[in-house]
Parts: C-alpha cells; structure tokens; sequence
C-alpha cells in the first residue's frame, strides 16, 4: 500500500494512511502482518535495513525499536515526513527502480508492500540485489492476487478511485519466478486469512482462523511475505 512510482496519490491519502490500521479489523490485520515480517526477517542489532515504499513507517519503527538502523526510501513527500516524525532513522525521497546508493550497502533490503506499484518489476528487484551486501537478506512482502483481501481489490479498482487502481497483486509462484535470479534458500509466510470488514464473530475467532488458513491455504492469505539470501 506503498507506493514507488505514483507520487500524487499517496501525497493525498498520507495524512490518513495509518488510520485503518487502528479500527478493529485493523488492529488484527496489523499484528498478524508485523508478526509475519518479524518471522522472516533476520534481524540483529546494528543491522542496515532499507526499506523500499516506507511509507509513514508504521511497520519500520518496529525495526528501528528493535536495534537496526532504518534507510526509508518513497516518492510520496508526505510519506517521509510522516515516516521522520515517527522515528525512522534517515528518509530519502526515491523510487525501488532506481536506488541512490552504492553497491553492497544493506543487510536487509525490505519492500513491504511496494512492488506492487512498480512500473518494472524487474528492474525494481535488481536494484534490491545491488544494494544488498553479499549474504544480505532481500526481503519482499505483497499482497497476494487470489486471497479474499486481492479479490476484493481487483473488483473495487475498476469501479472507483483506489490506490490500488494500477497496482499487480501477485501469486506465490509469480513472486518466486521474479526472485529466483537473485535470491538462494527461498523461504516463505502468508497472512491475514480473515475476510475483508468481517463481523465481530469472525474478529473474535481470528486467531483461529489465522491458524486454520495457514495449515491449508498456506499461499493464500492476504499477505505473502518472500525471503531468501542474495545470490
């Protein structure tokens, strides 16, 4: 829900970003998504972490609490102040296809939820490559194409002004094919198997749920988190 290409939009919707994230539903939907990145990241005090699309660093400042050093990159102006007033360590304005930094820089290279507004999803995970220190950790998390959530989105882009509006959700076996030119030891977390605006029983029961949709829709929950070492 970052995004790396198309700057206006998100310049609008910054101020009110987060705001989702502390409804019922939200509160869930941002545990279970912080748990999973948590899981998959190789996080060690001191580490280097850029975060491609940061956003307002609602999920990095769990990073930067935790001991890593935050980069936090986005075309969104307004993203970044609100990521810097968080806490985030160092913003600069960017995009995921093209990095301002040298070569071998990071030990995580994080893109939470960007990819998939890239315009070059290529391009966009080769520059990821680069800047990753060699045995670093790239890291990539998308909201997936066929869960209840992308379902939901693909329907609701074409019949009213979203965000989402340009955005490719992706499948388990098209981000693996996107990453296995750069990436070894292919690892992977889905999430969020709650459907979208569900009543209180289904909240209530949640964890339940969660539980049940990792045990036999393990690639289908509303966020898929994909990691491995650089190649």
């Amino acid at each position: 829900m970052k995004n790396t290409s198309d700057k206006p939009i998100f310049d609008d919707v910054a101020q009110y970003y987060d705001g989702w994230f502390f409804t019922e539903n939200g509160k869930i939907v941002y545990q279970l998504e912080l748990d999973a990145l948590l899981h998959a990241l190789k996080l060690e005090k001191d580490c280097r972490i850029l975060d491609i699309g940061v956003g307002t660093g609602i999920f990095s400042i769990n990073l930067v609490k935790r001991g890593a050093t935050v980069v936090g990159i986005d075309p969104s102006e307004e993203m970044l102040s609100l990521a810097k007033q968080r806490g985030i360590n160092e913003v600069v304005k960017a995009s995921g296809e093209e990095l301002p930094f040298a070569d071998n820089q990071f030990d995580i290279v994080l893109a939470f939820t960007s990819l998939e507004f890239s315009s070059n999803p290529k391009r966009f995970i080769s520059e990821m490559h680069r800047v990753c220190k060699p045995q670093g950790q790239i890291v990539v998390a998308v909201l997936t194409k066929w869960s209840l959530y992308g379902i939901a989105r693909s329907i609701s882009k074409n019949f009213k002004k979203s965000i989402f509006k340009k955005a490719k959700f992706y499948t388990y076996s098209s981000l693996k094919k996107l990453l296995m030119p750069y990436v070894n030891n292919i690892d992977y977390i889905s999430t969020v198997y709650i459907n979208p605006n569900p009543p209180k029983f289904i909240l209530k029961n949640a964890e339940k749920i969660e539980k049940c949709g990792q045990k036999y829709f393990s690639k289908h929950g509303a966020l898929l988190i994909m990691w491995g070492d650089k190649k």
